[in-house]
């Protein structure tokens, strides 16, 4: 269970950052154009569903890439497009590098096909030039030209890439995943857009994390897992298909918004 354990933690974490786009949604739009940004929102939640419905490996392919440029965007603001990319695929593309047969077998799951070993591979050795790439020195400015400066950013994307690539290495790829995302990408992304939307509470979205923890409790109360091998490993299976699934539904037009919104801020 310790595989969907890592999942839920996962989805907890990311609940506070996303929780915060309705606070985003309305400091942005008013009115007509407010339900209409609403309407997107719930568009794109069912279209990333019914992506993985119809179409899983397209579906899987299309969440990491625009995972990988997030990440890199939303991480690193000050610096250049190619860094950024670089920096999001190797967060993606290191722990394939790493555990290509444990995240083959964790694609396995979320998509229900096989033989996923070779799109492993191909993932895992992008993150040799991206990870290169983010450990180069740099003499150049972002666009965004923010505190703290592109150099000063620079300097920390190897030393974080060393610790992220130690922990594929020891304690596996979600392990892993789930230290960046808990540590790094959501409270960063969390104080930076609260810091931009003076009027937005932050308690609203940690109640929303708190009344989801109930719920888990809840579920894990009245359906207890059982002693059983078998059942054990199908809740398994289930619980990171079905987590991987909820975040994207959720993540897609999270990802969107606030590309949306960076590109509006900027001069």
């Amino acid at each position: 269970m310790f595989a969907a354990i890592l999942c839920l933690l996962i989805l907890v974490a990311g609940l506070p950052h996303g929780a915060f786009d309705y606070y985003l949604l309305t400091a942005n739009f008013t009115g007509p154009k407010l339900v209409g940004a609403l309407a997107v929102y719930l568009v794109l939640i069912g279209i990333t569903t019914l992506l993985w419905w119809l179409l899983p490996l397209t579906f899987l392919l299309s969440f990491l890439a625009y995972s990988a440029f997030h990440f890199g965007d939303s991480d690193w603001p000050a610096q250049v497009i190619l860094r950024k990319w670089s920096w999001g695929c190797a967060i993606v593309g290191l722990p394939c590098l790493l555990s290509p047969q444990i995240v083959a077998s964790l694609f396995t799951t979320i998509t229900g096909l096989d033989n996923l070993a070779q799109v492993t591979a191909v993932l895992g050795w992008i993150a040799v030039p991206a990870t290169v790439y983010c450990c180069l020195p740099t003499s150049g400015v972002g666009r965004d030209n923010i505190q703290p400066s592109a150099n000063g950013e620079h300097s920390l994307m190897p030393l974080l890439l060393l610790t992220y690539s130690a922990l594929c290495a020891i304690a596996g790829p979600l392990a892993a995943f789930a230290c960046y995302f808990t540590c790094m990408h959501g409270p960063f992304h969390l104080k930076r857009w609260h810091n931009r939307t003076a009027s937005g509470s932050l308690n609203a979205v940690f109640a929303l994390t708190v009344s989801v923890l109930v719920c888990l409790v809840a579920l894990l109360w009245f359906f207890p897992v059982t002693s059983g091998q078998t059942t054990e490993y199908v809740i398994e299976q289930s619980a990171i298909r079905y987590t991987f699934v909820a975040l994207a539904a959720l993540t897609v037009p999270h990802m969107t918004l606030l590309f949306r919104l960076q590109r509006v801020a900027q001069p």
